[in-house]
């Protein structure tokens, strides 16, 4: 039998990419969460254990941990407060103990690249101190230490990208001429493979990073070259750390919170000192700042995305992966069948359902621009097909239509249905998708959205009570 892994906050980025990759490798997997409902809708939830945990509970630590051969440590407490590197300690020394007490064999730890015996955040001195205490136990523990990752869904990278996308003069602290070596998620996730099947590497602190040593701020400037962006940077030698944090707050997906810890990290630079990532793994070769950025921004399409959004919630907008999205569901008492017959009839004569007059003055703007406007449909939809000024990406019966919008605009947009049988009932999901390409991008989407908000809640409203009128289950 294949040995059982326990991966610690299971909800975040890395262990977002992780998983799949150990799943791939046949290994079984119990994924360890604070709130297991933030996991239901990952597409690896039911190939894994999901268990209820929280390291600053020991008590729920022995049951997850029963059995477990290995274990990732992959939390941090960053939105907790100003107090998180107390808490960050306290869980790291309860997982540590509650691992030695179970037999674990094995810890392995992603924290933060920075100089230890340097002036270095507060933030990064968590980071070291969260690996030491990991250590005070007997398990041998491999820590990883990690500049900026780059890949979509990244903390670091998200701020990178919002806020280039959006300023054109991006002002900063002089710290952003401290250096940094980031690496690409990809490799990052390579590296923590490589740790478990690598017994030399136990025990070690191995330093991380890309061939590629820049400053923060040329980061943030070969971001805007990849995009196309004209961008200025200027540096002045103070600004208030909560004033950039409540900036970045409003800008982009990470919270004032989180900004503060991570902004003020760039006091001191984050590089790789040492070979020993080289001479432990000597078959994996990060890739360069330019082909990760390459690489990540070829991911700017709803297929790519693990959809982060509360099943609870009927409404809900936000910033991810470089998209503005509007996600709204309802129940309807009618079969997955008769809702997904419904979705492929709209547009062409039949209209669609709500504010149709808007949709057709939508599309004749969109030709006096030079767009296609209004092309009608064909009888019956498949993949690549032509829904007025939408194309079908992706069309799965009775469970997902995905439309691409062949608008002119500032930017890439997709309409999405997710269909999901509920009991005697469905639960309808419709995204609206938008990736803005620079200011206008985001200047487009927030002028345009008391109109969104109004048509896509109708459209919802619409496509909901004709579902019930059109049948039930049969």
């Amino acid at each position: 039998m294949p040995p059982l892994l326990l991966v610690t906050g299971a909800s975040g980025y890395i262990a977002g990419l992780l998983i799949p990759q150990l799943l791939q490798k046949g290994y079984r997997l119990r994924c360890l969460a604070r709130n297991p409902a933030r996991l239901a809708g990952r597409s690896w939830a039911d190939k894994v254990e999901i268990v209820r945990g929280d390291p600053l509970q020991p008590e729920t630590l022995p049951a997850a941990m029963q059995g477990v051969q290995a274990a990732y440590y992959l939390i941090h407490s960053m939105a907790s407060g100003k107090d998180y590197p107390q808490r960050d300690l306290l869980a790291a020394r309860n997982f540590a103990r509650a691992a030695q007490s179970a037999g674990i064999e094995h810890i392995i730890y992603l924290g933060g690249l920075a100089d230890p015996n340097g002036p270095i955040s507060s933030h990064m001195r968590s980071r070291i101190e969260t690996g030491q205490a990991l250590c005070e136990s007997h398990v041998p523990v491999t820590e990883l230490r990690a500049s900026i990752i780059a890949g979509p869904g990244s903390i670091s990278f998200e701020m990178i990208r919002y806020l280039t996308e959006q300023l054109p003069l991006l002002v900063g602290p002089r710290w952003l001429r401290n250096l940094s070596q980031p690496i690409a998620a990809g490799d990052v996730i390579a590296y923590l493979l490589a740790a478990l099947e690598t017994p030399a590497c136990r025990g070690e602190v191995i330093e991380i990073g890309g061939p590629t040593c820049m400053s923060y701020a040329e980061n943030l400037l070969a971001y805007a070259r990849h995009r196309g962006l004209q961008r200025a940077l200027v540096t002045l030698p103070y600004l208030p750390l909560p004033l950039m944090a409540r900036g970045v707050g409003l800008l982009t997906p990470v919270p004032p919170a989180i900004a503060h810890p991570l902004i003020e990290g760039l006091k001191a630079p984050s590089i790789v000192q040492d070979d020993k990532a080289a001479r432990l793994f000597p078959h994996i070769r990060p890739m360069d700042y330019s082909s990760a950025l390459r690489e990540a921004l070829q991911g700017l399409t709803p297929e790519g995305v693990e959809l982060l959004y509360d099943p609870a919630k009927p409404v809900q907008t936000f910033k991810q992966d470089g998209f503005l999205l509007d996600v709204r569901q309802v129940e309807i008492e009618a079969a997955p069948e008769a809702v997904f017959r419904l979705l492929t009839s709209l547009g062409g004569q039949r209209g669609w359902l709500f504010a149709d007059f808007l949709w057709k003055a939508r599309g004749g703007l969109d030709r006096l621009v030079g767009g296609p406007g209004l092309r009608g449909r064909p009888e019956v939809l498949a993949t690549g097909e032509v829904v007025d000024f939408y194309r079908v990406q992706a069309i799965e019966p009775p469970r997902r239509l995905l439309l691409y919008s062949e608008l002119r605009a500032p930017g890439q947009g997709w309409m999405e249905w997710r269909l999901q049988p509920q009991g005697a009932s469905t639960r309808l999901t419709q995204i609206a998708w938008f990736a803005p390409r620079g200011l206008p991008g985001f200047l487009y989407w927030y002028v345009l959205a008391p109109f969104h908000r109004f048509v896509f809640a109708g459209l919802l409203r619409a496509l909901a009570r004709r579902s019930r009128q059109m049948g039930g289950w049969q």
